[in-house]
């Protein structure tokens, strides 16, 4: 219980002092900003609406397709549905990866294996994460000119290694094999079966080349979605952009809302105004932020609404499923 309250202080502490250095940076623009939303497009507002809900498509093929490889059989229609609700999970569950753990709940619950579903649902997050990396990585190289500031380019590349260095782990029999021994040598006792089965798992991913990069693509189009998407919540408050320049920033968003947080508030903010502020006005920049909040939080209520009406388990419950999901 105490690990759990600190945890909880720890992650607030980063989303208050995050919305507290946004606050900063934007130095009495919020009320400039709040004028640019009641301008707002609502044909690009529904836009978005539906390019969130046709990328959901996206990654529930990708979700059922890794899943057949640990031969779980589910229904398209109810992962669509825990896809959906993961993303109230996300933002409202006091968890880094809230969303996950509900899917990965349930896709337990639903198939009796719940070492297969932890292990499909880590593989699907590491599909997106390289997705979102690669696409960061070619978006920085072809503007790489363009850009002043340095610090933009060290987390792409520092990103970039931890990616390479993933898909060795995953691909790569010979590198993997010695990781194993030294995760077994100096992991407690009550993980080793845990780590052991982890690697067992990758191995039925290192046989299938083909169904790896069916994934990837699978992967690079669900996040070209969520910037077309972004981009469109821009149009909807007259913020005029090369959609290059959502394709450079938003995966480097999306990375930096991975820092321990309530659901990545206040990291996501401050990132979106920090990056975006060198292209357009502060006052954008803010209302591009508030914009992205409004439509992720506005999406995730009303995914926990379809939640509460199909009767899901509580919080609590899912809390629980969290802190014994490695035992």
């Amino acid at each position: 219980m105490l690990k759990k309250i600190r945890n909880i202080v720890l992650r607030g502490s980063v989303s208050l002092l995050s919305l507290g250095l946004m606050f900063y940076m934007v130095k009495g623009e919020l009320i400039e900003a709040l004028t640019h939303l009641k301008n707002i497009s609502f044909v690009f507002l529904i836009l978005a609406v539906v390019i969130n809900f046709l990328s959901l498509l996206i990654v529930t093929f990708r979700l059922r397709m890794i899943l057949l490889v640990q031969k779980i059989k589910l229904n398209f229609t109810r992962l669509y549905f825990l896809w959906s609700i993961s993303l109230f999970f996300n933002l409202f569950l006091p968890s880094a990866i809230g969303g996950d753990i509900a899917k990965a709940y349930y896709i337990a619950k639903d198939s009796g294996q719940k070492f297969a579903s932890v292990t499909s649902v880590l593989l699907d997050r590491l599909f997106g994460l390289l997705a979102t990396i690669s696409i960061g990585f070619f978006a920085y190289l072809l503007a790489r000119d363009r850009i002043n500031d340095p610090k933009i380019g060290q987390v792409i590349f520092w990103a970039t290694g931890v990616v390479v260095i993933g898909l060795l782990f995953v691909m790569s029999r010979r590198f993997s094999k010695p990781v194993k021994s030294l995760f077994l040598k100096f992991s407690p006792h009550k993980m080793k079966d845990f780590i052991s089965r982890i690697f067992d798992a990758l191995d039925l991913y290192r046989n299938r080349r083909i169904d790896f990069l069916i994934l990837y693509v699978y992967s690079l189009v669900a996040q070209a979605f969520f910037i077309f998407l972004v981009f469109a919540l821009a149009k909807s408050i007259h913020v005029d952009l090369p959609i290059a320049v959502f394709f450079l920033f938003m995966p480097l968003i999306a990375l930096i809302s991975m820092i321990p947080s309530i659901g990545g508030l206040g990291v996501r903010e401050a990132a979106t105004v920090y990056l975006f502020k060198e292209y357009v006005t502060l006052d954008q920049a803010v209302a591009l932020s508030l914009i992205f909040d409004l439509f992720l939080y506005g999406v995730g209520c009303a995914c926990g609404i379809l939640y509460a009406i199909r009767g899901g388990a509580s919080i609590q419950e899912i809390e629980r499923i969290e802190d014994s999901q490695l035992s």
